[in-house]
């Protein structure tokens, strides 16, 4: 049984987030964690791999939440599981929290769709997501229990980091990154949007760069 699903292939921002829960998560306790968006189900295998008892994992896809299932019972097959079609934390039991919580949402601030991608990964309302997935952690997140989301600048930076503090969140930066964005990209994006978040682009004629980084997430102390 193949396990590689190409529609849902792991994009640099999910590597990245690979590279940190196995450097962040290797000691934590682990009885519940969630991957939302969960695509291929890689992230939820790393986190089995790292020990975590009970796996859940929410797409609006139906096709990812089966290509999770697939891979998640060849390489975890003793590992509890759920994994629930639906959007973000609506499929979840109100009362369920976790240990560990991942996002890697799409959330550049501009349509742009890739032909081989699912349809839902095309960006568009940069925070829109994003402020959906933090203002639901205070209530999700178990005691002592942490999520990491990737985060790309040109939504804003100063935004995210206010809405954490107006929740009571305490955060991080882990891991902070610079990646290319092409001609295409950066023209889908409005002028207003690069004149408010802009301020970390870098231009070398027609080559631009931007900051992305993991944000670290817990309740505050």
């Amino acid at each position: 049984m193949t396990t590689y699903a190409h529609q849902f292939r792991p994009s640099q921002y999910t590597a990245t987030l690979l590279q940190v829960i196995e450097q962040q998560c290797l000691d934590r306790r682990m009885t519940s964690v969630l991957d939302i968006g969960v695509g291929s189900g890689v992230l939820l295998a790393a986190l089995a791999k790292l020990g975590a008892q009970q796996l859940w994992g929410v797409d609006i896809s139906e096709a990812a939440v089966e290509s999770s299932e697939r891979l998640l019972g060849v390489t975890q097959p003793n590992v509890a599981r759920r994994l629930l079609i639906g959007d973000m934390w609506g499929p979840l039991p109100a009362e369920q929290d976790f240990d560990v919580i991942l996002a890697n949402l799409p959330h550049f601030p501009a349509r742009v769709s890739e032909i081989d991608r699912p349809p839902g990964w095309t960006g568009g309302d940069g925070r829109l997501l994003i402020d959906r997935f933090i203002g639901a952690l205070p209530k999700r997140l178990a005691q002592s229990g942490v999520a990491y989301l990737t985060h790309h600048d040109l939504i804003g930076y100063p935004q995210t980091v206010r809405l954490l503090e107006s929740l009571g969140l305490e955060h991080r930066s882990v891991l902070e990154w610079t990646v290319f964005e092409s001609p295409e990209r950066i023209a889908a994006v409005s002028p207003e949007v690069v004149k408010e978040n802009g301020q970390g682009l870098r231009r070398y004629g027609d080559y631009v760069f931007s900051n992305s980084r993991i944000l670290e997430v817990s309740v505050g102390r």
